[in-house]
């Protein structure tokens, strides 16, 4: 059994359970990064409208946007745009806020959506290296971070080694991360990159 009162806080550990405004700071950045993601969810449903024929159900789906306290520590902001997760059908374009780590966007694919778009990943694979995409190559589909375990860059993957990824595992997933010292900046960049992704598929 521990002993309670033995527990003790380091001197950064106390300077920070004492300093109220620290948390206020962090609430406040997270509700920016709502504002921003309020604006992308708008602009993504327009830039999505190319695709109505061919996602119907999928784009039927509105925006969500959500937050969580502890994805390996750290807390996290989601907005999910186009949405459709299903057991054994996904198509997603999630944006995430990492704090202290990155701001990415990810091409999430998965069963009849993995089987159609396939083809055209495929012949745009060259474009997708050269703009610093990273291919997923870890087991788990709801992992995010870019270790190396669960991400390599598309431009150290061959196009047979992508078939062999592609083989191995039942989803596919494509990301790009910003590193958030760069925060003004980064609304352009989700949009160029959202609209890279759409283009890739053909929507335009």
């Amino acid at each position: 059994m521990t002993d309670f009162t033995k527990i003790r806080l380091s001197a950064e550990e106390l300077r920070l359970v004492t300093d109220a405004d620290f948390i206020l700071t962090k609430n406040g950045i997270i509700e920016k990064v709502y504002g921003m993601y309020g604006g992308l969810s708008e602009w993504m449903q327009n830039a999505v409208i190319p695709f109505q024929q061919e996602l119907n159900e999928v784009l039927d789906i509105s925006p969500k946007i959500s937050r969580g306290e502890n994805y390996l520590g750290l807390p996290f902001v989601i907005l999910d745009y186009p949405r459709y997760f299903r057991t054994h059908d996904i198509f997603a374009i999630r944006t995430m806020f990492w704090w202290g780590k990155f701001m990415s966007v990810t091409l999430h694919l998965k069963g009849n959506y993995r089987e159609h778009y396939h083809q055209r990943i495929i012949e745009e694979f060259h474009t997708i290296s050269q703009l610093g995409f990273y291919a997923g190559v870890g087991p788990d589909e709801w992992e995010h971070h870019f270790g190396e375990d669960n991400y390599l860059p598309a431009a150290v993957i061959e196009p047979d080694e992508w078939l062999e990824l592609y083989q191995a595992r039942d989803f596919t997933k494509l990301a790009i991360k910003f590193p958030l010292d760069q925060w003004e900046e980064l609304p352009l960049r989700i949009t160029t990159v959202y609209s890279t992704i759409l283009k890739i598929l053909g929507g335009n």
